[in-house]
Parts: structure tokens; sequence; C-alpha cells
């Protein structure tokens, strides 16, 4: 069942009121699309709203403001205001700038660790996973605990209607690059259709390898017109679970469980 058309508008405009409306600011890639929130109830003129807020039908926004306090800080980037997507998916804490050049780390359990390159020149929105799994936190944070996983990237640019089966949303082709991450971050990843090295996940420990063949810029509305934007996973691998093939760019995740979503990667294409 898709997703109403009421119940998406709704999550649109809150995400939107909740500050769509600084995207134009240069200085941080983080601020682009969303500022600090001080009062919800008087949305600027310049705010994206598809419509006037309808206290009749969606509920006094001071109420709202009251409801939904932890996202005043909330920064998200203007791709991500899709009705795929709620606020509730997002955290801070990963939120990150990386620098044009690249970085690289050793992660993972001592005497296994795999190198982790940082995506440079991309700005990650953290997804909401701390806590969200029996195992702790661990596989994630502190960074380079020997019980973090491995550090990689999945690029979505083949997602299809089937994709969103399980995730009951609708199903829009020209969004399914970005769609798909709310989905996948949802209900988990799923086996590849095209299964060149076995069957299961496929993510790269290198950021540029998808990014060549597996990301698909997608075109966004801003305040500056519209614009063009890449977007991809960041994603944390089972040390336990991932094969590594012949091709040292390609690992393979055959249990859709060993592999978790932690951040969204864009950057102007």
């Amino acid at each position: 069942m898709a997703v109403s058309k009421e119940r998406s508008s709704f999550r649109r405009k809150l995400a939107l009121i909740i500050g769509n409306d600084n995207y134009k600011k240069p200085y941080n890639k983080l601020n682009y699309s969303l500022k600090n929130v001080k009062d919800l109830t008087e949305p600027q003129p310049d705010q994206l709203l598809d419509e006037p807020w309808n206290e009749k039908k969606e509920g006094n926004l001071e109420s709202i403001k009251k409801k939904h306090a932890q996202y005043n800080t909330v920064r998200l980037h203007p791709l991500l205001c899709r009705p795929a997507f709620d606020i509730s998916f997002f955290d801070n804490k990963g939120n990150k700038t990386f620098p044009d050049s690249p970085i690289t780390y050793q992660v993972g359990p001592l005497g296994r660790a795999q190198t982790y390159t940082s995506p440079a020149g991309w700005t990650r929105y953290g997804l909401k996973v701390l806590g969200k799994y029996s195992d702790g936190n661990y596989w994630l944070e502190p960074f380079q605990d020997p019980r973090n996983w491995y550090r990689a990237f999945h690029g979505t640019k083949r997602a299809s209607e089937d994709d969103f089966k399980k995730s009951e949303e609708s199903y829009e082709e020209k969004f399914a690059p970005v769609d798909a991450m709310a989905s996948i971050y949802k209900t988990g990843f799923r086996s590849a259709r095209v299964a060149a090295y076995g069957s299961g996940v496929y993510c790269s420990p290198d950021p540029i390898f998808p990014e060549v063949g597996y990301v698909k810029a997608v075109e966004c509305d801003t305040q500056q017109g519209k614009k063009m934007f890449k977007c991809m996973l960041q994603v944390a691998v089972n040390p336990d679970g991932v094969n590594f093939t012949s091709d040292k760019s390609i690992w393979v995740v055959p249990n859709p469980e060993d592999i978790r979503p932690y951040g969204i990667l864009i950057k102007d294409a």
C-alpha cells in the first residue's frame, strides 16, 4: 500500500517548515538547506511550502513544535525532502562535510582491519542508527574501536519498482535512486539482481567506484533553481559476513543483515 497523498503532503510540509530556507548560504554545505528553527509558527516567506498550513486538518503548529522538538536542529538537504523520508530517520551526530582530498583509516578487528577511504568532496547526512540494533553500537562507534564493522559505499542507480514493494512506498522512476535509500533504511537491503560474484548485497570500499558506475544524478528544486545532485549510501559491513572478490573494489555481503546504512552522501553533480 502506497503512502497516502495527504500523509505525504503533511510530512513534506513539516520537514520544509522545519527549515528548508537556507540552501543558498554558501559557507557550510551542511547548512545549505536547513537552519536551526526558533519558531515553527512563523515560517519565512521564502520557505518552500506546498500550501499554507491548515490547522484544522494538520493540527496546531505550537503542538507540532513541541511534539517534534528534537527536530528543531535537524539539518537536511532538499533532495531528502521527499515523501519517502521522515525527519525521524536522521541524526545530526552523523553529519559531516568531507574535505576535498581523501583520508584513509584502518577500521575493523585487530589483525583483520580494512582500509576506509573517506568520500572526498561529499556531505554526509547521518541516519538514526544508534540504538537501532540489538548488538549495541560498537559496530559504528567509537570510531576505530576494534569492534567496528568495515566502512563501504553503496549506489542505488539501478533501483527499480520491485525494490519498493517491501517498504510499501510509491515508485517514481526519476527519484528512485533517492527513495531507494529511504526504503533500505526502513526495510533493509535486498540481494543484487545481477550477481557476478555470487548472491548478496554489493558494496565497495572505494567511494569512487560506485560513483562512476552505480550513482545517478537526480534533479532537485532549490531556491537557486533546479540543480543536479549525486547521492549514495555510506554503509558498515560485518567483518565476519563479507566476501572479498578478485576485484578489490567489489565486496559481496551474502546476508543482507550484515550490511547497515548509517549515512546518506550527497554532492553536486
